[in-house]
């Protein structure tokens, strides 16, 4: 979890070797990748879930000249980036068994088994590239609400076509940008004594390494234009905090002493990072201006003050500190002043994350023995739990859309990526192989 660490520098005499590039490196899988059985994290279903637009959406046609496989990825992809957005429920590809090949693109036919909306997609080669279109039909009337058509090369550019596409439809029919073409980064083991950073699509698929220090890397927060990521590295002497942008070029923040300065959380206009730093003997949250390079210090008490996270305002942030006796979330301003207990329900509560909207803030808390997520709506002060089973859930992070978290579990003893939606519905695993911690979702990328 975003907790303080307590450790001394890195004092092995290695020299780590060097960051790797860029945010869109080569894929290259964590080590040991496999597929297996785990054992279940059971989402808490409470309340009625929302109901969701019954949405049509028949099999990718391939015109002449395009490889079936490819149509077929695409089908794929854009499918599950469409159920898994939460908003429709997709009727079956084959029209439920009650309609015609010949009518599968007529809005009418698919309004008489229920649907609502009918999205026709279609790929067709254009010179070196590929094109795919997709149509958004109303089915009551057969009015076309959207017709775009994307490009791009085959096979490398399939799933990236068809995460736009989603997107596009999520858009089109909530007027809410999706989240397909978002990206989770997170830290994985690389060896025994080693963890980097790596990063993932959304939805687990394209998994690259970001970093090959050889050493220890922790808790990437991204930036709000989805362009930075910060990270807590034992690179150099001691654990610091460093940048690395989409170019490859990394700046190494130099924050003024401490052992460990750690759990970095950007501010909504990008210019600040909130931290924690035990150069006063104990961990307190502190500012730093990336513009200047200069430091405020935020709290003072002699707890434990770490892990803080800015509110979407900017006005706020939560931490956690054990100032009455046991970890909890508490809510300062953004200048420092008016701190005030948030969680008093549990003994142990920590790793705060602000939902995008700005109601809700999910944190980690100690049930029965295990971590658990907990959502609480800010306003009314309930407090929901969305994970339950085997295990311990850490470290969760919300999705832009506000509507799907990451975190970070051990239902089998070894960590790996989770995503769970905030109803506590549709948990998927997205990580294999060697251990994975600390996620982050990344923004929607403004292009």
């Amino acid at each position: 979890m975003r907790r303080i660490i307590r450790t001394t520098r890195d004092r092995r005499g290695r020299r780590p070797t060097r960051l790797l590039l860029l945010l869109g490196a080569v894929a290259i899988l964590p080590a040991g990748a496999q597929q297996g059985e785990e054992p279940a994290i059971e989402g808490v279903i409470t309340g009625t879930a929302p109901s969701r637009v019954a949405l049509a959406v028949p099999p990718v046609v391939a015109r002449s000249g395009v490889p079936a496989t490819w149509a077929a990825e695409i089908d794929r992809v854009f499918r599950n980036d469409l159920e898994f957005s939460g908003w429709f429920g997709l009727l079956d590809p084959r029209g439920e068994g009650r309609i015609a090949a010949a009518d599968a693109d007529r809005p009418q036919a698919w309004h008489a088994v229920g649907a609502a909306y009918l999205a026709l997609a279609s790929v067709e080669p254009s010179a070196d590239r590929l094109l795919l279109r997709v149509r958004l039909h109303e089915t009551s009337g057969g009015a076309v609400l959207m017709d775009r058509t994307w490009g791009g090369r085959a096979p490398d550019d399939l799933r990236r076509m068809a995460h736009v596409a989603s997107d596009a439809v999520v858009e089109s029919l909530t007027g809410r940008p999706g989240i397909a073409t978002t990206r989770i980064a997170f830290v994985s083991r690389s060896g025994p004594r080693a963890k980097e950073v790596f990063l993932m699509d959304y939805d687990g698929a394209r998994v690259r390494r970001l970093t090959t220090t050889g050493t220890i890397n922790l808790s990437p927060a991204w930036s709000p234009d989805a362009r930075r990521l910060a990270f807590l590295s034992f690179l150099g002497d001691k654990p610091s905090i460093y940048l690395l942008d989409e170019t490859g070029k990394v700046v190494t923040l130099r924050p003024a002493g401490g052992e460990l300065n750690a759990a970095p959380d950007f501010s909504p206009d990008g210019n600040t990072l909130a931290f924690s730093s035990d150069r006063d003997g104990n961990s307190e949250i502190y500012l730093y201006d990336l513009a200047s390079n200069r430091e405020r210090r935020l709290t003072r008490h002699p707890a434990i003050d770490t892990a803080p996270c800015w509110s979407p305002t900017g006005r706020e942030i939560a931490f956690t500190s054990d100032r009455t006796g046991s970890p909890q979330i508490w809510i300062m301003s953004a200048d420092g002043t008016n701190p005030r207990r948030l969680t008093w329900e549990g003994r142990y509560n920590e790793s705060a994350a602000w939902s995008p909207e700005g109601g809700r803030i999910a944190f980690v808390s100690r049930i029965r023995g295990r971590f658990e997520i907990v959502i609480k709506d800010l306003a009314s002060g309930r407090e929901t739990i969305i994970t339950r089973g085997p295990g311990n859930k850490e470290n969760p992070r919300w999705a832009p859309d506000g509507r799907h978290l990451v975190f970070s579990a051990n239902p089998d003893g070894r960590y790996a990526i989770y995503v769970i939606g905030d109803d506590g519905r549709g948990l998927r695993r997205l990580t294999r192989g060697a251990e994975a911690f600390t996620p982050d979702w990344s923004p929607i990328r403004v292009r």
